[in-house]
């Protein structure tokens, strides 16, 4: 069953709460917003970039203070998704948040929950990457993708579940989840594609 309004915007709450316990904020914000005011405003604050992938995808900041930013421009999701680390990253994130706005975790989760739809893959894949710390809600949307008839959504599924494992720099639930997944698989292609995963996420330590 489809969660209430009022359950999403709890849920989205305590994601919040989770990510302000670890000092490590992830947000998804319009890739447009960001590219107008967010190098403007990280400089404001006295961040500067200090490393930045081959394609230009992946900028790093940081500031004298220890604090860092890493904005990931991901085009195939429409998003710029951004994350703080460190005390010092609260007030220029709260200012970026002000001008750019931002993908409401509550609205993401929502849509997640429309399994069958394309927006409801790409909800879940933007929300992996948000993935600061397990929980067993986590786990049972990933077990609801994980379990639908279709074999894209499975597909997307298993992707989205590796990244929230690298993102959580834990393996939380996923090795049983694809564990699972293996077992009910009849699609030889995508029995590999789990494999590669639990091969993946078996290289991150364990809590």
């Amino acid at each position: 069953m489809k969660p209430t309004a009022t359950a999403l915007k709890a849920r989205a709450r305590t994601l919040l709460e989770r990510m302000t316990d670890r000092g490590r904020w992830i947000y998804a914000l319009p890739p447009a917003e960001a590219r107008e005011h967010l190098a403007k405003t990280l400089e404001d604050h006295g961040f500067t970039v200090d490393e930045t992938d081959a394609k230009g995808k992946v900028n790093k900041w940081s500031n004298e203070a220890n604090a860092s930013f890493v904005v990931l421009d991901k085009n195939d999701l429409d998003v710029t998704l951004v994350e703080a680390d460190g005390g010092d990253a609260v007030a220029p994130l709260g200012a970026l948040l002000g001008k750019t706005g931002f993908f409401a975790q509550s609205a993401l989760l929502e849509s997640a929950f429309d399994v069958a739809t394309e927006d409801a893959r790409k909800a879940l894949l933007t929300l992996a990457h948000m993935v600061v710390a397990w929980d067993d809600d986590w786990g049972d949307l990933f077990l609801l993708h994980l379990a639908s008839p279709d074999p894209i959504v499975r597909h997307d599924a298993v992707t989205a579940l590796t990244v929230a494992a690298m993102v959580a720099r834990d393996q939380g639930p996923a090795p049983e989840l694809l564990a699972e997944a293996a077992r009910r698989e009849t699609y030889p292609k995508l029995k590999e594609t789990i494999d590669d995963a639990r091969k993946c996420i078996a290289a991150i330590a364990p809590s």
